[in-house]
């Protein structure tokens, strides 16, 4: 071994006491601080599941001495239930009834609603042909522009009027 060997031996024993050191230190300053904590959180996390654990045994045994209690009461509730029932029955025909009653109304407004509206319609419609011939003879029966306007005029007063 000679002198260059050994002078890189120490240094890399150097680099890898420096590294050991930092690694040491940073495992002091942080890493152990951040171990402790997770482990005193987990550790706090399993004395609560074991709280919890314990209460929930004891709402377990209320519960199951609740059970008898409410066998009963859903037996009697059940006998009501079907006595209940018929009633609701009769009471769905009845309403069954009054509605098919209210739809043949409806249906019988809609009817005489539709032809309402069908004799507006026609009644536009006469109005306007009536109109178109009414101008036809004006411009056939008078001369001046001014008498078949004046004419004109009159006669949709009165019409607006009724």
């Amino acid at each position: 071994m000679n002198g260059d060997q050994t002078i890189l031996i120490f240094f890399r024993l150097l680099n890898f006491a420096v590294l050991i050191a930092i690694m040491a230190y940073l495992w002091k300053r942080y890493g152990r601080s951040y171990v402790v904590g997770a482990y005193e959180q987990e550790h706090a996390h399993l004395e609560g599941l074991a709280r919890t654990h314990t209460v929930l045994r004891q709402e377990e045994r209320l519960l199951k001495k609740g059970f008898g209690a409410d066998d009963q009461e859903r037996a009697l509730l059940k006998e009501r239930l079907f006595a209940w029932r018929e009633t609701v029955q009769k009471e769905e025909d009845a309403q069954a009834l009054e509605k098919e009653h209210r739809i043949a109304l409806i249906e019988k407004r809609l009817r005489e609603q539709l032809k309402r509206v069908d004799e507006y319609r026609v009644y536009r419609e006469l109005k306007r042909e009536a109109i178109d011939e009414v101008r036809t003879r004006l411009l056939k029966q008078y001369a001046s522009v001014q008498a078949q306007e004046q004419a004109m005029e009159q006669m949709l007063k009165r019409l607006d009027g009724q």
